[in-house]
């Protein structure tokens, strides 16, 4: 998908005449007009933006496609350049601005995520660096750090803020409300607060995520998804075929992990899917031992994916699996109950499935600096966590940060969200984000509406789909 081309010079010069125009009346304190968005983003140094009609689906609203200039190194601004990929959901200069990013890619469709939509905000949506297009060629990937991730954050913010002066809050899930976390830990005060959805923050071979799978949910239906396993791998040599034909069907290939590695790992990461995105209400479709070769395979492929572990996607997610292996940590393999039927025992872990040639070494002291910040010096934070959901393993603790609330939705999964809480928590939620950005209640938008919220889609990949991915 093709997003937005530089401007030539002479466009961008009379851009700028325009706005000069348009400006020479301003005594400099006055607040950016509302017809002028297009003009005045135009002229921000480094930035490209088209403006699509999408936008006017949501009445009052404005949707722009932009990429952004950053240096690869920050500490070296002069250097090798690339170009990150956002989009901006435009309603008010006046109005709170959410900086929003989900880790990976950024989708080009006009979508609102919770607070956006609870405080009737601006939305700035960030494609992560080294996803999708926002990937430096050649690419270096020793510069791919949580440090660096938080200055293209910066720069971002330094940018729009001259357009945006009102109160700014930072928001992701999963990863992106990891990344979000890390933003403000190097950053603090760029935004005034932090709402993170079911956020981790992991060790390196995490032992948590072992724990909290031996205790999930109810014992029934643990035992109901490991006879699944089992019967999956006791029936190796009859369902490889049936992976075969969907690969080839869907032109899938499995030369960076194997096919039998690919298989095995898929087996592995079902137990882990299923609490991640499904639920206790769910486990009486999980099939019994006792079906067909292909009802097991419709399983697999449907509950995980034979895609994530393909060439393709371990191409588009090699990022990720760079981070884990370096910085953000990652679950132990959940496989002790399965020893007896493994022929790749232990190797489901990152270091698997970063790019051919890349080397990696884990930074142990990367995730310890994050919480010893949030929990000394970390302001104005919320998290949000599913109680079912595996990554809550590794919530944050709040420690003696100021301001900062921990809600768990009971039963929840990796879709947790404020909306899911019981009433008094969820009205407490709310208020704390209307202090925050200083709204009032009749200002926000705190009845639920319906206009694309939080669409599974192109910002976790370039497909839709789901994926033990944060």
């Amino acid at each position: 998908m093709s997003f937005a081309e530089p401007l030539s010079r002479r466009g961008r010069f009379a851009c700028v005449l325009l706005l000069c125009l348009l400006t020479a009346c301003d005594d400099g304190d006055s607040p950016p007009t509302e017809e002028d968005v297009l003009v005045r983003l135009a002229a921000i140094p480094g930035l490209t933006v088209r403006e699509e009609p999408a936008g006017t689906e949501l009445p009052g609203h404005r949707f722009f496609v932009m990429d952004f200039e950053q240096p690869v190194d920050h500490a070296r601004p002069d250097g090798q350049r690339f170009r990150q990929r956002l989009t901006l959901l435009h309603v008010s200069h006046a109005s709170p601005m959410v900086l929003y990013s989900g880790g990976y890619f950024v989708s080009t469709e006009p979508s609102r995520r919770e607070p956006t939509q609870l405080l009737d905000a601006n939305q700035l949506s960030v494609e992560h660096r080294y996803f999708g297009p926002s990937r430096p060629v050649p690419t270096d990937w020793s510069q791919l750090t949580i440090r660096q991730s938080a200055d293209d954050f910066h720069r971002i913010v330094e940018a729009f803020k001259p357009l945006y002066p009102t109160r700014w809050l930072s928001t992701g899930a999963s990863k992106g409300g990891e990344t979000m976390v890390f933003f403000r830990r190097f950053h603090p005060q760029d935004v005034d607060a932090t709402v993170a959805y079911v956020a981790p923050l992991a060790r390196f071979d995490d032992e948590r995520f072992i724990t909290f799978q031996e205790a999930v949910g109810e014992a029934s239906c643990r035992e109901r998804l490991k006879a699944f396993q089992r019967e999956a791998l006791s029936r190796r040599e009859a369902l490889l075929p049936l992976m075969d034909a969907r690969a080839l069907q869907r032109g899938l290939t499995f030369e960076h992990l194997g096919r039998e590695r690919a298989f095995e790992h898929a087996v592995i990461e079902h137990y882990f899917y299923f609490w991640q995105y499904e639920g206790l209400s769910r486990c009486g479709t999980v099939p019994a031992p006792s079906v067909s070769d292909a009802a097991l395979m419709d399983e697999l492929d449907g509950r995980v994916g034979l895609d994530f572990f393909s060439d393709s996607d371990v191409e588009d997610y090699g990022p990720y699996h760079y981070q884990a292996a370096v910085e953000l940590g990652f679950p132990r393999p959940f496989e002790s109950h399965l020893a007896d039927l493994l022929q790749y025992p232990g190797t489901d872990v990152p270091a698997q499935y970063v790019p051919s040639g890349v080397s990696t070494v884990f930074r142990p002291e990367a995730m310890p600096d994050i919480q010893r910040w949030v929990a000394t010096e970390g302001e104005r934070l919320m998290f949000i966590y599913g109680g079912h959901d595996p990554w809550t393993a590794a919530a944050f603790e709040l420690g003696n940060a100021r301001e900062a609330v921990s809600y768990t939705v009971a039963g929840g999964n990796h879709g947790a969200r404020i909306s899911q809480l019981p009433e008094a928590e969820r009205n407490e939620a709310r208020e704390l984000l209307r202090q925050w950005v200083g709204v009032s209640s009749r200002a926000s938008g705190l009845q639920s509406q319906s206009w694309r919220l939080e669409p599974e889609g192109e910002e976790f990949g370039p497909r839709p789909r789901h994926s033990h991915q944060r």
